[in-house]
């Protein structure tokens, strides 16, 4: 705090001590074109983009593959990249895949068969023939301690000659720098920003930053002479590194991403601002903010600092090849056989199921869930109690790309997955007395406001503890017993469980047209054309927990990490109306009249269904409902039985009573596992449902409903793999990577975790931004529980069609040309699976 206050004034006075002739200068160097040298960097820059992923901030945390721009590179030759960028191991370690061989999951069969496809994927290189023998000493030895590194920052140089950790207490000064820019919700006392970009901000305090490193040096000097232009910063940077270092210029853009490597999480929050950028076509938080060249070049010139102080400045050296090659080439041959094994597991299943399968023309009821591999516990428990009710699975935004406006809140949320835009604004409001409902939680807002503003004010924070300081005592008793109520939602501050009974979607503002066109797709899309039940939910899904900053990344990954409930109460809305009936009946879709669309929520955490009453039902379908609310909670109580003998500290008794033990744990300050969420996901199956409704796919499938005799023109199969399956593959590699390293690609120990600028998070008092998911997320007892695969994909269609959608789609022929997930078809009339294979 003293340090921000000093530059704060520092700044101040700056301007009165020639800052006019600083100013002057700069404009002068503005004022140069830019340079054809200038533009070759940023081309360079924009390849290293491409390398990254955006990283969301907690309040829209949504999972992402942290090597999604490697994709059009094999997975190993990605994983050797990484090795040489950082020294780091994108495979899980050799006790994983030994553990798994000695427990017979992996055969010598399921080696060889991946020795084989290696073989044959690299039959163009010149290869040495890999024997089992081979691959079984390769685990029994120790791993290799030898740094493989052979891409440098001038910051690594330094702290190899010198065992220092400069490069890590830049990474900090960096992150200290970035979040007093970008905090807006959680300092008291703002940094000023004056309309400046990240860039220029810092340039303009960092001048008067008396902070110094090892050997004293500072960087205030550097920063009163570089360029106000980032641009021209760069180029300038990059000269000097270029006359004083080793490096060729064809190596630019690996020290370039080692650069930003070594600040992963701030590189991917700017990398988030460009992406966000490209896709809505609005770059006026990018031109406001800054992008990836400002904090590339602010952790270019923290390492420039540094360049007189290293006597070996080579930046890209060589390493033992042959040696890399080797361990990695083994490490992947055992990832490749794991999941022949788990593949050839959940093939069996299918198999056995086929004398089993029921296609039925009617059901009692439907009920349509978010793919999440979490539904597909809660699908398969009401499914055994009520054969008569068919489930469905679907992506969990059901097709409603909309931005949601809670009710009395002044901003909207996007509640559609963030590779799409949010057409349609849907605002929630109350059908009697939203006047006083409206006051009622302005009210409540105001207060909590209030209280905030005297807790944390300078000259009244220690007058107010001192006074009613001992009256929290009993509130922090009751959270860390669990005893107080969770803050589920915002939205719901100020309201009881009545008011919000009267909260409904305005419908009003949404053209006929737009309700008939989002309705058509969403049944589409979802197969669900035909065969109406009398009774059809929809449930979206939300998370339930107390002092979890990374709540939102258990909520609805398809809701861009929020509750899917108000798509759900969309949908259902729409398709109640006569109007929208009538155009869809014209289209083909015909809706009984008797037919009544439900909307509810699933709490992943409690395992409770919920929905919302219709005040216009009959009294007999009231006694309906009645019977479903009774199978929804039985199904609950099964499936809090099945998931409490994986859930750590959880009792193994009967699920009536594990329903106050789980509500416990939603509450409790300290339950750093108050779900596994999506851990152990492991393959996504596409398909009628009957492929799999009776079989234990164990809460590792993400499951999709999709009717190929249905699908003609093959444009809902389309959708699902250019999509879903794109989803369900960030989903799949965030949890492996937060697996393999939950240091730098997760959020390291929970414990540790602090919220920093209501942005993200910290490990401890200082260190990057974090991103992924904590060790306990993914870890337990200093194992995996996640077990970190690559995704399984299942598809009810002919080879033939999906060599039509991967051919016309670059994203998804990369992503399966290239090892990061593995297509299988199962052939619709025959039952027949063969995996796709595409070579390069």
């Amino acid at each position: 705090m003293e340090r921000r206050l000093l530059v704060i004034e520092l700044l101040k006075s700056g301007k009165e001590q020639g800052g006019d002739e600083i100013h002057q200068k700069q404009k002068e160097r503005e004022s140069q074109q830019i340079s054809g040298r200038t533009v070759s960097l940023l081309k360079k820059l924009k390849e290293v983009r491409q390398r990254l992923s955006p990283l969301w901030d907690v309040r829209d945390y949504v999972a992402v593959n942290p090597f999604f721009g490697f994709r059009q590179k094999t997975f190993l030759e990605t994983a050797r990249y990484i090795n040489e960028v950082s020294n780091l191991n994108l495979y899980p370690k050799k006790s994983f895949f030994k553990k798994k061989y000695q427990n017979g999951e992996i055969t010598r069969e399921d080696l060889q068969l991946a020795i084989d496809q290696f073989l044959d994927v690299s039959a163009t290189r010149d290869r040495k023939k890999i024997d089992v023998s081979d691959l079984l000493e390769f685990i029994h030895q120790n791993s290799s301690e030898n740094n493989l590194q052979k891409i440098f920052a001038v910051s690594d140089r330094f702290d190899c000659e010198n065992e220092s950790k400069v490069t890590e207490r830049i990474a900090n000064e960096i992150s200290l720098w970035a979040s007093a820019y970008f905090d807006e919700t959680q300092a008291v006392w703002s940094m000023p920003k004056e309309g400046l970009r990240f860039y220029s901000w810092w340039k303009s305090l960092a001048q008067f930053d008396s902070a110094t490193f090892e050997n004293g040096v500072s960087v205030k000097e550097w920063a009163r002479t570089l360029p106000e232009d980032p641009e021209k910063a760069l180029e300038e940077l990059t000269q000097i590194l270029m006359e004083k270092a080793d490096l060729s210029a064809e190596s630019l853009g690996d020290y370039f991403y080692r650069l930003l490597f070594s600040i992963l999480g701030w590189a991917s929050f700017f990398q988030r601002i460009e992406f966000e950028a490209d896709r809505s076509g609005d770059f006026t938080e990018l031109n406001a903010k800054g992008g990836l060249i400002d904090i590339l070049v602010v952790r270019m010139t923290y390492d420039i600092l540094f360049i007189d102080q290293i006597s070996d400045r080579t930046l890209k050296s060589k390493v033992l090849k042959h040696q890399v090659d080797k361990e990695l080439e083994f490490q992947n041959v055992w990832l490749e056989a794991a999941e022949i094994a788990y593949r050839n597991k959940i093939e069996r299943l299918l198999i056995s199921s086929r004398s089993n399968r029921n296609f039925k023309n009617h059901y009692d009821a439907q009920m349509a869930f978010c793919i999440d591999v979490r539904s597909e516990v809660m699908r398969r428990h009401i499914e055994s109690l009520a054969p008569n009710i068919q489930t469905i699975g679907f992506a969990g935004f059901f097709g409603m790309p909309i931005s949601f406006k809670a009710f009395g809140h002044h901003g909207a949320d996007q509640n559609c997955p963030v590779l799409l835009n949010a057409p349609v604004q849907v605002c929630e409001e109350a059908t009697s007395c939203e006047e006083d409902l409206s006051q009622k939680k302005s009210a409540f807002v105001e207060r909590k406001s209030h209280l905030k503003s005297i807790q944390y004010s300078a000259n009244s924070g220690f007058s107010f503890a001192e006074t009613l300081g001992f009256g929290y005592a009993w509130k922090i008793l009751k959270s860390g017993l669990g005893l107080s109520k969770p803050n589920i939602n915002l939205r719901d501050m100020g309201l009881s469980v009545s008011d919000k009974r009267k909260l409904h979607l305005n419908l009003i503002e949404i053209p006929l047209k737009t309700k008939v066109r989002l309705a058509h797709s969403a049944l589409k899309n979802m197969s669900l054309t035909s065969n109406f039940a009398k009774y059809v939910f929809f449930f979206g899904h939300g998370s339930e927990s107390a002092n979890n900053p990374y709540e939102s990344a258990l909520d609805c990954g398809a809701c861009a990490g929020h509750n899917g409930h108000a798509n759900a109460k969309l949908l259902a809305a729409i398709l109640n109306e006569s109007q929208v009936r009538q155009e869809l009946r014209a289209m083909g879709i015909e809706i009984p009249n008797e037919t009544v669309f439900l909307a509810g929520w699933h709490n992943t955490t409690k395992d409770i269904l919920e929905f919302d009453r219709i005040e216009s039902l009959s009294s007999e379908e009231l006694l309906d409902l009645e019977k479903y609310s009774k199978i929804f909670e039985k199904a609950g109580e099964n499936s809090r039985t099945e998931r409490a003998q994986i859930l750590p500290g959880a009792a193994k008794d009967n699920g009536r009573e594990l329903e106050e033990e789980f509500r416990l744990r939603a509450n409790d300050w300290s339950e750093l596992r108050p779900e596994w969420g999506l851990a152990r996901n492991a393959c996504f199956v596409v398909g009628r449902r009957e492929l799999t409704r009776n079989l234990d796919l164990e809460g590792r499938a993400f499951l999709h409903d999709y009717d190929f005799a249905k699908d003609s023109d093959l444009s809902v199969l389309e959708l699902i793999m250019t999509a879903p399956m794109i989803v369900t593959n960030w989903i799949n590699m965030q949890y492996y990577a937060s697996t393999i390293n939950p240091e730098k690609f997760g959020t390291g120990n929970k414990t540790l975790n602090n919220v920093m600028g209501g942005i993200g998070c910290i490990q401890g008092n200082e260190s990057d931004l974090l991103g992924g998911l904590s060790e306990q997320s993914v870890w337990y007892q200093g194992e995996y529980f996640h077990e970190p695969l690559r995704l399984q994909v299942f598809i009810e269609a002919d080879l033939f069609s999906i060599q039509q959608i991967v051919e016309r789609h670059e994203m998804v022929r990369d992503l399966i040309s290239n090892n990061w997930l593995k297509v299988i078809s199962i052939h619709p009339e025959t039952g027949e699976m063969n995996p796709f294979q595409r070579k390069l």
